[in-house]
C-alpha cells in the first residue's frame, strides 16, 4: 500500500499520542518517561511550528490509518528532527519507506542534504537503521527534550 504525508495539527493529538505511547522505550530514552499526554503533544506541535518545523503524519493509503509521525524543517540543509513509527507498524519495512518518502519531499523542496540527531548508546538505538540508509556520522551534541538531556550523534545524508 502507498504511503502518504499530511500535515498534523491539534486535531491529531489523539493519534500522535497513540503513536508516541506505542514506543515506551523511545520515550524513556528521549524524555525520561514511558508515556506522554495529549496536552504535551499539543504543546510540541506549537513549539515545532514556532521553530519552523512541519509536523507530519504518514498514513497507509490516502485516507488510511497513521503509521508514523515526523517533524522536518526544509532548507538547503534540511533537519529531520523526528521519525517515529507506531509499534504495530514496525518490522514491515515501513521505516525505510517513511524515510524515503520524507527524503523525496525534502529533495523536491530544494534540500540538498538532510541532518538527523540520533540518541544512541542504549539498547534499541536507531543508529544502525540510519547508517543502513546511507547516513554518515558527524559530531556529538547534547539534546534537551522535555527536561531530559541526552547525547546524540549528528548524521548527514546527501540528497
Amino acid at each position: 500500500m502507498a504511503l502518504f504525508l499530511r500535515s498534523a495539527d491539534r486535531r491529531d493529538t489523539t493519534v500522535l499520542t497513540a503513536i508516541y505511547n506505542s514506543n515506551p522505550e523511545f520515550l524513556l530514552h528521549h524524555l525520561g518517561r514511558e508515556q506522554v499526554e495529549e496536552a504535551f503533544l499539543a504543546s510540541e506541535l506549537e513549539e515545532m511550528a514556532r521553530a519552523g518545523f512541519s509536523s507530519l503524519l504518514i498514513t497507509e493509503g490516502a485516507d488510511g490509518p497513521a503509521v508514523a509521525a515526523a517533524d522536518v524543517r526544509g532548507g538547503e540543509e534540511a533537519y529531520l528532527s523526528l521519525l517515529i513509527l507506531d509499534r504495530a507498524a514496525q518490522g514491515r519495512g515501513l521505516g525505510r519507506r517513511c524515510a524515503a518518502l520524507l527524503e523525496d519531499r525534502l529533495r523536491s523542496g530544494g534540500s540538498r542534504r538532510v541532518r538527523i540527531d540520533v540518541v544512541d548508546g542504549h539498547p534499541g538505538s536507531p543508529l544502525p537503521f540510519w547508517l543502513r540508509l546511507g547516513y554518515t556520522g558527524g559530531e556529538r551534541v547534547s539534546l534537551t527534550w522535555g527536561g531530559k538531556t541526552s547525547s546524540a550523534l549528528v548524521l548527514y545524508k546527501e540528497l
